[in-house]
């Protein structure tokens, strides 16, 4: 079977330039593996309720299948180190050749998106759209810290019909807006005491459904590295950790080698001092793909290595439907069809010492396209993005009319409250009095369970929704 484009995250040298554009190539038996990422502020989007976290280690044995026995010492056992080198002098070389594009790269970029949708179809230049493609699986995946915040993210979608799978490593400096608590960065989701937070918050920034979530604790990753026998890993930089007085010390000195659990967590979670987050992204990303390389080729053996990250590993999927997309990924992995890729992010001038990052809407979303094609906020096929602001201050007035909307596919915006509070009826506002817009309002309207007669044409001059909702007395969450 030939191998699908890999393009792999990179470390971005210089923070403040709004686009890095990272190519390499190399050859893998069956075919060519291309490397290139994107590093350079914030959309809007949504997710169903998320179910209760189950920790993937305490697992009843009776469904683990029979262990994997161990490979043969031999020239057998020296073929698969000398792949699994290979593999990772690629991923080193790759993150070693990085291109600083200037602004005519942009507009080429997006000439080819436009092209792309073209020949997509979009029912507006008479050509017939393709096929729906397979339904995706998407699951956040996330490192945290000491202090519960997600040190490194990734999307990761799946498709079990063809076994292939796609990765966007998400900035835990991104800022985003959850209802409820307001913009916060990313990777402190992770600590407002409500699980599908950092779900709702990424389905709401970038308008993919993100189905569920599995949370690694740094000794975690370590045990799960350890199950599968370590990970082959170029890494970059000699990895250091500082004590309370200052002192440093080296934990994983640089070069190519094969990590156990601990090194491989510590290499996972590492950035120095002053390089961006794309850096520690691109570490994350290495181990991550190194570890879904080496999990077992079937389900049951892949639960049994997830209970081997005991507490460590927590996620809304039970561990046998996480060990379903585990082995999905793992496939893809092996077979040069995983594509990964960084969320293109700029920096924000937040007036302080500490960097934040809005999302590049354009880039995102064709980024979003083309990786998670089947996992799509949409309703009735089309992407219809709706703000939603609270009129009467009932607390938490918001969050339930975007669990009725994202439910339905449209795509949240957090309006805040609507100023000033009054005792009117729901609004439901739409920017034209065409039928097109009328009747995307009427169906808006009766997802929120509001009258045909709250939408009203209004234009208040913005382009950010399409859809604009004031709830009233009348709303009944």
């Amino acid at each position: 079977m030939s191998s699908g484009k890999h393009r792999r995250p990179e470390a971005d040298p210089l923070p403040d330039v709004d686009i890095a554009e990272r190519l390499a190539a190399g050859q893998s038996g069956s075919g060519a593996r291309t490397t290139a990422s994107v590093a350079s502020t914030p959309a809007s989007p949504s997710v169903p309720e998320q179910a209760g976290r189950h920790e993937t280690g305490p697992l009843p044995p009776a469904d683990a299948g029979p262990a994997t026995a161990a490979a043969a010492p031999g020239p057998t056992v020296i073929a698969r180190q000398s792949r699994a080198e290979q593999r990772s002098a690629r991923r080193h070389a790759a993150r070693q050749r990085i291109f600083v594009i200037a602004g005519g790269l942009v507009g080429i970029a997006l000439v080819a998106a436009g092209i792309w949708l073209l020949v997509r179809g979009d029912g507006s230049s008479g050509t017939v759209a393709a096929d729906k493609p397979p339904t995706q699986h998407t699951t956040l995946v996330q490192l945290t810290g000491a202090d519960g915040t997600a040190s490194a993210s990734a999307l990761v979608g799946t498709t079990a019909a063809d076994h292939t799978a796609a990765a966007v490593l998400v900035p835990s400096r991104l800022i985003v807006d959850v209802a409820g608590s307001g913009d916060v960065p990313f990777g402190e989701t992770t600590t407002l005491g409500d699980p599908s937070a950092p779900a709702a918050a990424l389905t709401d920034v970038l308008g993919v459904r993100v189905e569920d979530t599995w949370t690694l604790s740094p000794d975690g990753l370590a045990k799960l590295v350890d199950a599968v026998g370590g990970v082959q890993a170029a890494v970059d930089v000699d990895v250091v950790t500082t004590d309370a007085q200052g002192n440093q010390t080296v934990v994983v000195r640089a070069g190519n080698q094969l990590l156990k659990g601990p090194a491989a967590a510590a290499y996972a979670g590492f950035l120095a001092d002053g390089e961006p987050e794309q850096a520690r992204l691109a570490r994350f990303d290495e181990v991550l793909t190194g570890l879904a390389e080496k999990l077992p080729a079937d389900k049951a053996g892949v639960t049994t290595a997830l209970t081997a990250a005991g507490a460590g590993s927590t996620s809304t999927l039970d561990p046998v439907e996480l060990a379903g997309r585990l082995t999905v990924l793992r496939s893809a992995a092996t077979k040069d069809a995983l594509v990964s890729d960084v969320l293109p992010v700029t920096e924000l001038d937040t007036g302080g010492t500490d960097i934040a990052y809005g999302l590049d809407t354009g880039q995102s979303a064709a980024m979003m396209r083309t990786h998670f094609p089947g996992a799509l906020q949409q309703a009735n096929g089309e992407t219809v993005r709706v703000l939603v602001e609270n009129g009467v201050g009932t607390p938490g007035l918001t969050e339930k009319a975007r669990a009725k909307l994202v439910d339905k596919g449209y795509q949240f915006q957090n309006g805040g409250n609507a100023s000033p509070f009054n005792d009117d009826p729901s609004s439901v506002q739409v920017s034209d009095g065409t039928e097109k817009s009328l009747a995307r309002g009427r169906e808006v309207a009766a997802v929120l369970g509001l009258p045909a007669s709250s939408v009203v044409p209004v234009d208040r001059g913005q382009t950010v929704a399409d859809v604009i909702v004031i709830l009233g007395k009348d709303f009944k969450p």
